[in-house]
Order: C-alpha cells, then sequence, then structure tokens
C-alpha cells in the first residue's frame, strides 16, 4: 500500500510503503514539515493492522527540520498509546544522534545483534 503523494520541492521526494502483514514502514527521501501529513496517514494505517511490532526501515530517509523529528517521535508516541512497539531500522548518525539527545534511541532503535526482519512471516 503506498500512501497517496505529492510532489515535494527539492532534490528528494518522499514516499512511504506500508505492509501490513508484517507490520513493516518503509520510508524514503526528505521527510520535513511539508511531508510529514504522509507519514502520519502511514501510522494511521500500521495502527488498524493486528501488529504489536513494527519495523520502520529509515535506511533511505532525509530527516531536514524539526516537524521531522517531531513527526517520528509521535510515531513513537501513537504506537505507544495502542500497545505497540516500533524499531528504526537504518538511521543514519545525525538521526541517532537526534534521537540520542530526545531520550528516544532507547524506545525505537533496536539493540546491536537484533536481526532487521524480525516480523517477517
Amino acid at each position: 500500500m503506498r500512501v497517496p503523494s505529492t510532489p515535494v520541492p527539492g532534490p528528494l521526494s518522499f514516499a512511504v510503503h506500508v505492509d501490513l502483514v508484517t507490520g513493516r514502514l518503509t520510508a524514503t527521501g526528505r521527510l520535513s514539515v511539508g511531508t510529514t501529513h504522509m507519514l502520519y496517514d502511514a501510522v494511521s494505517a500500521m495502527l488498524r493492522c493486528g501488529q504489536p511490532n513494527w519495523i520502520v526501515d529509515v535506511s533511505e530517509l532525509d530527516v531536514v527540520d524539526h516537524p521531522a523529528l517531531r513527526a517520528i517521535a509521535g510515531t513513537y508516541r501513537r504506537a505507544l498509546r495502542q500497545e505497540r512497539r516500533i524499531a528504526l531500522h537504518g538511521a543514519s548518525p545525525a538521526l541517532r544522534h537526534a534521537l540520542i539527545r530526545l531520550r528516544l534511541d532507547r524506545h525505537v532503535l533496536p539493540a546491536e545483534g537484533v536481526v532487521a526482519g524480525a516480523n517477517r512471516a
């Protein structure tokens, strides 16, 4: 399922792919104030599925501003309120640093040695 996207100014567009069966969300491109609504919509779709553990692949994600970081933090909070757990895989060093500063690293970054495809059927 692809969340409909609109053209985003700049060299990178943003896309979200949601696999409701495996509980995997893949975000690619530039996450910024103009694209956070797409992440919000994808998380809403994920909340409707029965998966208790989500894998969020951010290996091709470019987080460019504070609203983008707030969207990631909001994703964690929304999942937690619905008794779901998320794990971000492929976080860039800059995103890891931001998550550490926000004290979210221990909640959303997997421990070393955790297999990235743990939810795969």
